[in-house]
């Protein structure tokens, strides 16, 4: 086992450890939802320089001010995306999960970070260097479509959580986030999966953790949903969607 070293220009040199490859990275890349109707040609390009690292919990990916080294896609585990609200706290941003990627928008413009990002829990994670990812979206319109579909995508969900922790009460801002994850799951029948402890997801919503157990013990009382640990069973969707749109000036907690 080795360790490759990602330059981070500002804050110094972050190790993140170079592992064995637990399948053929080529394999794996054309299983992350954004590369499945990928060609041949675009991904033995990126799989070219791609690497499998490791990255402790909690360690950072990459730092804010930091400049690009590739495109990261998750293979296991889960990494959030940290900012400074306008009070100058850090808070969760987004959560990215297996099959998701990020640090795209850097590779693409050359920019530094305005943001951070830290593993949750044990991640493995697939790096493209840019170069790579250029040369692919150079040859491949259709996954430049698909990056860009993607991009606007998330930055329409940014838009909406920020409407959503600016004007909705604790219970609205929940519902509407589990209802997303329910959108989202594989097995609608099967209960959900928090994809990250809850003091992440409290940040997320902008709320304090005992506000956000608070909630959930409320919803759980009424019947709505159960819970237990990061397990999360929806019994009632139609009060969850009534939730969305209720008491919108409740005390954000």
């Amino acid at each position: 086992m080795s360790s490759v070293a990602l330059r981070q220009p500002v804050e110094g040199t972050y190790h993140l450890r170079k592992i064995a490859p637990p399948v053929c990275v080529r394999d794996a890349l054309a299983e992350i939802p954004i590369l499945r109707a990928a060609g041949a040609q675009t991904l033995d390009l990126l799989a070219d320089g791609a690497e499998f690292v490791s990255v402790p919990s909690g360690n950072s990916i990459f730092e804010r001010e930091s400049l690009p080294t590739g495109l990261f896609l998750v293979y296991s585990g889960a990494v959030r995306l940290m900012a400074l609200g306008p009070d100058g706290r850090a808070r969760v941003v987004e959560i990215f999960e297996p099959g998701g990627m990020f640090g795209e928008l850097g590779v693409f413009t050359g920019q530094r970070y305005r943001t951070w990002t830290q593993a949750v829990g044990r991640t493995v994670l697939i790096h493209v260097p840019c170069e790579r990812v250029v040369q692919a979206v150079a040859i491949d319109n259709p996954l430049s479509n698909r990056m860009l579909s993607a991009v606007c995508a998330r930055i329409q969900r940014l838009v909406d959580s920020i409407g959503c922790t600016s004007s909705g009460g604790a219970a609205a801002r929940v519902a509407s986030y589990l209802l997303e994850l329910d959108e989202r799951a594989a097995r609608p029948e099967g209960p959900l999966v928090l994809p990250a402890p809850k003091n992440t997801i409290a940040s997320l919503l902008n709320l304090t953790p005992e506000t956000l157990s608070r909630v959930l013990r409320n919803m759980s009382d009424e019947g709505v949903l159960t819970v237990s640990g990061r397990r999360i069973r929806i019994r009632s969707r139609a009060q969850l969607r009534r939730m969305t749109a209720a008491d919108p000036g409740a005390a954000a907690g």
